[in-house]
């Protein structure tokens, strides 16, 4: 009787099959425990024998049956895995391939995300049977007496596990014509009942991750799909190829941040006045589609502010893409906005890459700090906004595009136009409605609401009793001007409730010395120069470490600090050493 490896090609045809049509990693090993097969994570590790980290298989093996490891690293048999520590599973199914008396090996459906092991959880019994019957199938196959009937069996369970995937599935037969295709995949290609005969796929030659461009024509509509192709058995006619595939707005939209409720308007927090206003001003726009500049000094939540006028407008349920247009150096971010086409230049990825543009297609792309752009990108994006077409990089393909654009500064645009540093044209198509974020200090009366809201979020966050606010508090908190505003304020909260006393009363000397205005032993004192006045390199430095030491000194309290001081990270490692405090 052959062995698995004899059949490593139909092994590996029917891993990536699964794979396929469930959406989770799969692996078949063989009874010595090599890894025949793999897709995912496990696609370049084919070969490799798992000997050391194979208990949960060599468990199944010992068993006959099949073994749904829901807790990972927790189970008992972890206990004897080498791997245990390095694991990255979240669930397993895993079922024996056995002949007679005899253990062939084993089918493994993994999962590796949260996502993916609620989505196999909440239809257990489905893939159970589904990935049973493969391992019947692929049994079937080593004896090279398939059965129509056999194959029919198998394909009633696929077909159960493809109406309910969330992806579009296509089956071709061995002519191309198509066999079946699931709800989905009419859905998205306008299809009604009954098998299309006008339908055509065509390879654009691009392709992102693992999953290439095609281009779908149906019923005189194009439809653009990221996709793949793989196939089953060349001897079953009617079911030759499976194209599965997701349409670019599905896609864009599981991985972008997608609105919702705890994002809107009034999730702004704040009753005073001038809050009041911007709330008013945001529910005036929010259905509009026009382009909004956010203005407002840093760390008064600018972006919050885009994310409330997104979960309010008609575009909710679409993506949300952020780009911090300071943070990224120049030479990389035209192509973190456009994109890119495979080996469009040297480094990039061999498969390409969608930019933030294309992700925000039918939402709202969101460039925080537009200001920092260099002047030659500016031209490319008063393009995008006139004509709301781009090309990635590499690539002579049009692309069209229906974004709203919510931009964001803490810097003067008008001035920055004045000096030549800014488009003065692109500042006009930006400023369509302008907004303006209120500094702390002039939201009289947020104080309370707002130390209230975060003692409350840190409190969960860090399980601990939400402490009293005590006598004097407020009164402290109001008389500090907050340079580094609503963040500043959340940090200092933060850092309240990590020192609330047993009782849970908060006083004003808990405070960081820097909000209480009490001296800074630790800082050295301003350096003056003769007639007392302080140099302005002087100030920069007092600055920068006032804020290192307000937000902490590790790698997330920089960010803060930098971000606090208006600042790019590398910016403030840069000052740091220089100055001496690296």
């Amino acid at each position: 009787m052959p062995t698995l490896r004899d059949i490593r090609d139909t092994a590996s045809r029917y891993a990536q099959l699964i794979a396929s049509v469930t959406g989770v990693d799969a692996e078949i090993v063989d009874a010595g425990l090599t890894r025949l097969a793999g897709t995912g994570i496990y696609a370049d590790a084919v070969g490799e024998n798992i000997r050391a980290e194979g208990e949960t298989y060599r468990h199944v093996m010992r068993i006959r049956r099949t073994f749904v490891l829901e807790r990972p690293r927790e189970h008992f048999i972890c206990t004897r895995c080498a791997g245990r520590d390095a694991c990255r599973e979240t669930l397993s199914v895993s079922t024996p391939i056995i002949d007679g008396d005899d253990v062939l090996g084993v089918i493994g459906l993994v999962c590796s995300t949260d996502e993916d092991r609620a989505r196999v959880l909440a239809r257990r019994d489905v893939y159970i049977q589904f990935i049973e019957q493969c391992a019947e199938f692929i049994l079937h196959k080593l004896r090279d007496h398939a059965s129509l009937l056999r194959a029919q069996s198998f394909l009633d369970i696929m077909l159960r596990i493809l109406d309910i995937n969330s992806r579009g599935i296509v089956i071709f037969n061995a002519k191309g014509g198509i066999s079946y295709l699931n709800d989905v995949a009419r859905r998205d290609l306008g299809l009604g009942e009954g098998l299309p005969t006008d339908v055509a796929f065509k390879r654009t030659g691009e392709a992102f991750s693992d999953m290439e461009e095609f281009v779908v024509s149906a019923q005189g509509r194009k439809h653009t799909l990221m996709g793949q192709m793989s196939p089953l058995s060349p001897s079953d006619y009617h079911f030759a190829t499976v194209f599965t595939f997701e349409s670019l707005p599905r896609m864009m939209g599981r991985v972008s941040s997608i609105g919702d409720a705890s994002s809107g308007i009034e999730s702004l927090v704040g009753r005073s006045p001038a809050m009041l206003r911007l709330k008013d001003q945001l529910r005036r726009i929010a259905g509009s589609t026009s382009t909004v500049l956010v203005g407002g000094e840093s760390g008064t939540g600018k972006e919050l502010v885009a994310r409330a006028v997104h979960a309010a407008s008609d575009r909710r349920d679409k993506p949300f893409i952020g780009i911090n247009c300071g943070a990224i150096p120049d030479a990389l971010l035209e192509s973190e906005l456009f994109g890119y086409a495979g080996g469009a230049f040297t480094g990039a990825n061999a498969r390409g890459r969608i930019g933030k543009f294309e992700l925000a297609h039918r939402g709202v792309l969101f460039l925080d700090e537009i200001g920092t752009m260099p002047l030659y990108l500016q031209v490319k994006l008063l393009r995008v906004l006139q004509e709301r077409t781009f090309t990635r990089l590499g690539s002579n393909r049009l692309i069209e595009v229906d974004i709203r654009i919510i931009a964001a500064t803490n810097e003067n645009l008008a001035e920055a136009v004045r000096q030549g540093r800014f488009r003065e044209d692109l500042f006009y198509r930006l400023n369509v409605i302008p907004l303006r974020v209120p500094p702390l200090r002039e939201r009289h009366g947020d104080i309370e609401l707002l130390a209230t809201h975060f003692l409350a979020r840190y409190s969960a966050r860090f399980n601990k009793p939400v402490p009293e606010i005590g006598p004097g508090l407020l009164a402290s908190l109001s008389a500090y001007p907050w340079p580094g505003n609503v963040r500043e304020f959340e940090n200092v909260m933060e850092f309240m409730v990590n020192m609330a006393p047993p009782g849970g009363v908060l006083r004003p000397d808990l405070l960081p010395a820097s909000v209480r205005g009490a001296p800074d032993a630790e800082v050295p004192a301003p350096r003056t120069a003769p007639g007392g006045v302080v140099p302005l390199r002087e100030m920069e430095r007092r600055a920068i470490l006032d804020a290192v030491r307000l937000y902490g000194d590790d790698t997330s309290g920089k960010k803060a600090a930098a971000a606090a001081l208006g600042i790019g990270v590398a910016t403030l490692y840069r000052k740091l050493k220089e100055y001496g405090e690296a």
